[in-house]
């Protein structure tokens, strides 16, 4: 099974990015739109998250950031939590791992509160925070 997996899930993502490459999210209807937005009205934390990936995939930083501000840094903490055993492994390091401190959750789960408020919030510089 770990073995299929270990096939599967990059094949899937590999997939996945090439449709979100090829494929615009801001212009075909084929991407679900936001069922909390539609609902309420409100943008939640991941508003915005598929035009920033289709960005992304174009190399477009400031595209990203202005679709979803914190899909960068959510990004990078991924990026991070698959390098830093690869690292210490090849470098012979013994550093911890900054995601699996005690607060990391809770600092995590404070600034994905505090970024659901501020970007909901019609003013200038708030208003910056909701999706471009």
């Amino acid at each position: 099974m770990k073995k299929y997996l270990s096939f599967v899930l990059p094949a899937v993502i590999i997939l996945l990015a090439a449709i979100f490459y090829f494929s615009d999210p801001s212009k075909l209807t084929l991407f679900p739109r936001c069922p909390f937005n539609a609902i309420t009205g409100y943008y939640c934390p991941g508003c915005g998250s598929q035009r920033a990936i289709h960005s992304m995939l174009h190399l477009n930083l400031a595209g990203t950031a202005s679709y979803n501000f914190l899909f960068l840094p959510a990004f990078f903490l991924i990026i991070y939590h698959y390098l830093h055993p690869i690292l210490n492994r090849l470098l012979n390091w013994k550093l911890p791992n900054v995601l699996y401190l005690k607060y990391t959750p809770v600092v995590i789960l404070v600034i994905v509160l505090l970024f659901w408020i501020l970007r909901n919030i019609p003013l200038y510089p708030f208003s910056l925070l909701a999706p471009g």
